[in-house]
């Protein structure tokens, strides 16, 4: 039986999905040492353990056991955490092809078989497809991959990848139903606008087709966003160990930051400072990439940061057929899903 395993590495959260659950696996893009942990001699009764991770061991690093999941933030301290947020020599660096491992031993848990034989479909930036970069990452993906989660050991056989650009798996999910393609994908010109953690993609398509002229890479995202944050907190309370994660998780708590119970402080003026400040440069960007507005059929704004800009986004842009995706996070990997599931139906009946 071929497995169907479709995953989206984002330089802020990974989103994975596979034949067993409709539901799509986040955890966040980093993960730890399970010597981070430290001990405690009580904390065998109180540690919540895969309540908030899991324990990998990869054939890539004999002997160090690795924690990841979910929850992993709750469990460890910020500087603990090994992150695979980089723009420079992603693909080779062994922690993403960690990472990468984890994800598909976390989907592999899912089944019984200690073997499985796998079809995998993710995405990478538009602008590194069918370079050098997209043939190390499919050399490194297909291939048999031996890794233990929990003490259990999975052989993972990836026997096909397809990679695909990111912003293309959101039209994959708005546009392929029940394995067709709407007209509005074959046939339109559409700007899909992918605003992650570390970069802001600006794709545009012709009958499915990318058209080069009218698309690029931003190198600016959610990340930078927290960071301005970060720089207007510390210096308007001293706070001397501020770090960039207590932010983000500031922005899904209201815009509030939270250093300790006795110690919390709310920022919405500066975060909204800091979100208009980017999104301007990035529309100004966009405004010379697609320099003719009325050329474009849709625009489309997706990716994980999408629901803390999209009101912005919307007032800067002066768009009336710009569509901010409501599961903007997930969307291109239930779009990599989409195209999985034909990929496999089509090797399973040839």
């Amino acid at each position: 039986m071929l497995v169907k395993m479709s995953f989206d590495i984002g330089n802020g959260f990974v989103k994975a999905v596979s034949n067993n659950e409709e539901k799509v696996f986040i955890a966040p893009s980093s993960f730890a040492k399970k010597s981070a942990l430290g001990e405690s001699s009580i904390s065998d009764l109180f540690d919540k353990g895969t309540d908030q991770y899991n324990v990998f061991e990869s054939s890539l690093d004999d002997g160090t056991e690795y924690i990841w999941g979910e929850k992993l933030r709750e469990a460890i301290s910020p500087n603990k955490l090994i992150h695979t947020y980089t723009h420079e020599n992603r693909y080779n660096n062994k922690r993403f092809k960690l990472l990468c491992q984890f994800v598909l031993a976390e989907l592999a848990s899912q089944y019984e078989e200690d073997t499985l034989e796998v079809v995998l479909v993710t995405g990478m930036p538009s602008a590194e497809i069918k370079t050098d970069l997209d043939a190390k990452l499919k050399e490194f993906l297909k291939k048999k991959h031996l890794v233990k989660r929990n003490g259990i050991e999975k052989v993972i056989n990836v026997v096909d990848v397809r990679l695909l650009e990111q912003p293309l798996g959101t039209l994959l999910n708005k546009y392929l139903l029940d394995g067709k393609m709407h007209k509005n994908l074959t046939d339109n010109t559409i700007t899909v606008i992918d605003f992650g953690s570390g970069t802001t993609i600006i794709d545009t398509y012709k009958g499915m087709k990318r058209i080069d002229d009218q698309s690029r890479t931003i190198y600016q995202g959610m990340n930078d966003i927290y960071k301005a944050v970060q720089r207007k907190l510390s210096a308007k309370y001293s706070l001397k160990t501020l770090d960039q994660l207590q932010i983000e998780e500031g922005f899904r708590n209201g815009y509030v930051l939270k250093i300790s119970e006795r110690s919390q402080y709310p920022f919405e003026q500066e975060a909204k400072e800091a979100i208009v400040d980017t999104i301007d440069q990035i529309v100004s960007e966009i405004d010379r990439i697609v320099a003719v507005r009325e050329n474009i059929d849709e625009f489309v704004v997706t990716g994980g940061g999408a629901n803390a800009v999209g009101e912005y986004f919307k007032d800067v842009f002066g768009e009336e057929s710009l569509d901010v995706v409501k599961d903007s996070q997930t969307a291109n990997v239930h779009g990599y899903d989409k195209f999985c599931s034909l990929l496999v139906n089509n090797m399973q009946s040839s």
